[in-house]
């Protein structure tokens, strides 16, 4: 797609579908983006002071 307009570009997609190794509910993801947030926030403070 060129600057939004379909005619004039190509429309890409698919080029992650090879990484997807699951399919997992949305909340699923969502808590595990979180959960790594905390982990990596508790590791910063730990190693920064």
């Amino acid at each position: 797609m060129f600057e939004g307009n379909e005619d004039e570009g190509e429309l890409e997609i698919g080029q992650v579908a090879g990484l997807i190794n699951e399919i997992k509910p949305a909340a699923q993801i969502v808590n595990e983006i979180i959960n790594e947030y905390y982990k990596l926030k508790e590791d910063f403070i730990k190693n920064s002071f």
